[in-house]
């Protein structure tokens, strides 16, 4: 079983580049993609993919 920073650390580490495609994820990892990219831009996969599944999640 891996701690809360293990899990944290590898998620960070998942969505490190902006350009790579993004991989499945649930709100509260897309809660640290979206605040680990937040000034990247609308060129940021990343980003673009957690804005995308909080926005359909909040309707």
């Amino acid at each position: 079983m891996s701690s809360l920073m293990d899990r944290l650390q590898q998620w960070e580490t998942d969505h490190r580049h902006c350009g790579s495609p993004p991989i499945e994820m649930d709100c509260e990892r897309a809660a640290l993609v979206l605040s680990q990219h937040a000034e990247h831009g609308p060129r940021c996969r990343q980003y673009l993919a957690a804005l995308a599944l909080v926005s359909t999640v909040l309707g």
